[in-house]
């Protein structure tokens, strides 16, 4: 990996050989891997493909790679993801699973990776994202992610209590899942045995110790559906995937008002933005205040590389490959107790600036303030920061 481009060759392959498309796939996954890569994106072309990693949040660029002349590289990646071959003029989601190399630090956990597979239509073939982020994480728990403490403090403080719900919110791709997960871990560590129970879209990877299901809208089994029935499987901690419309919200916090712990996630901006969209789902305010024990918003930027300071620019750097960045810096917000003037503006169904400022004046860290600060200490660039905003 050198600047924005992932150094990977594909000339030494035969474009008309039967296992052309094996052997690309193959290459592009241990890529992926090797270099820490989120996302991958393939878009079909005439002649060429077009491939794209995301890694630490940035996109980089591989060589164009040739279409095969006997063989589909996007047909061997739905191939393995179990999907319909044949099929390229409807979207598809399936799960890959692929064996890493021996040498691969990811091998030393359980030998193979799992991957998420998007299809969508294009002009000229079909557009495929690959995402690895979940399957390629660490078993962690909250204490292991690098939250702030408040919000640490606060989402343990919740992971303790028998009831309620934890909403952990954010935009695409700044962990929610990965937080999500890291809580289920903690409430399975304890001594103390739990019904734990998940619906999923997909399931991003095994936790051990959980009952996971997985919906399919084909046959009826959706989001709404699947928390009702989850409810008849006496569960105490139930992990919902995302909440995404009205009906979902309100079986998950009907279920925290009867006694189960429930944890999910939400597109959000804020935890602010998190409240108004509860609200526009018709989740009445008295359930807020009294079912919703922890919102957190999270947000995942790119860390700059300390070769920023250490290294002469004419000397790429090994850690991050000439990039500049290295790993990503977590900034979570936490939304305090909802009393007083909060509780208030709520109730009153206060427009964003208000409830903002009331957040504010209890003492909440925002996360504007905190990206502000990462820039003044040299974590991120202002560059990031801005395109995070």
């Amino acid at each position: 990996m050198v600047g924005d481009v992932i150094i990977l060759s594909f000339d030494d392959l035969d474009t008309a050989s039967d296992l052309y498309a094996a052997q690309v796939v193959d290459r592009i996954l241990k890529a992926a891997v090797a270099a820490q890569a989120s996302d991958v994106h393939l878009t079909e072309g005439n002649q060429v493909h077009t491939v794209l990693f995301r890694v630490h949040g940035k996109l980089m660029r591989l060589p164009d790679i040739p279409a095969g002349s006997t063989t589909s590289i996007s047909g061997r990646i739905k191939a393995l993801a179990r999907l319909i071959t044949y099929r390229h003029d409807i979207p598809q989601e399936g799960r890959l699973v692929f064996a890493l190399d021996g040498n691969s630090a990811e091998s030393s956990r359980n030998g193979r990776m799992e991957v998420r597979v998007s299809t969508l239509p294009t002009l000229h073939g079909e557009r495929l994202v690959l995402r690895f982020a979940a399957a390629q994480a660490e078993p962690w728990l909250p204490a292991d992610l690098g939250l702030p403490g408040d919000v640490y403090r606060r989402l343990t403080d919740a992971l303790g209590r028998p009831s309620g719900v934890i909403l952990i919110s954010g935009t695409a791709g700044s962990g929610k899942t990965t937080t999500a997960y890291a809580a289920l871990r903690q409430l399975l560590s304890q001594t103390e045995l739990r019904s734990v129970v998940t619906l999923e879209d997909p399931i991003e990877c095994e936790i051990s110790g959980a009952a996971q299901s997985q919906i399919q809208p084909d046959s009826e089994y959706d989001w709404s559906s699947g928390l009702k029935a989850i409810l008849r499987q006496d569960p105490e901690v139930i992990f919902v995937g995302e909440i995404r419309d009205s009906q979902t919200a309100a079986v998950t916090f009907q279920a925290a008002m009867t006694g189960q712990l429930v944890i999910s996630t939400l597109h959000a901006r804020s935890v602010v933005d998190a409240l108004q969209r509860l609200l526009d789902m018709g989740v009445p305010y008295q359930h807020l205040r009294s079912g919703l024990t922890c919102l957190v918003c999270q947000r995942l930027l790119p860390e700059l590389c300390d070769c920023r300071h250490t290294t002469p620019a004419q000397l790429p750097c090994p850690a991050c490959g000439g990039s500049g960045r290295s790993g990503r810096c977590l900034l979570a917000e936490v939304l305090p107790a909802m009393d007083g003037e909060l509780a208030k503006c709520l109730a009153e169904g206060s427009d964003s600036s208000s409830l903002q400022a009331a957040a504010v004046s209890l003492n909440m860290t925002t996360l504007a303030t905190q990206t502000k600060q990462a820039v003044d200490q040299g974590r991120v660039s202002a560059e990031d920061a801005a395109n995070a905003l």
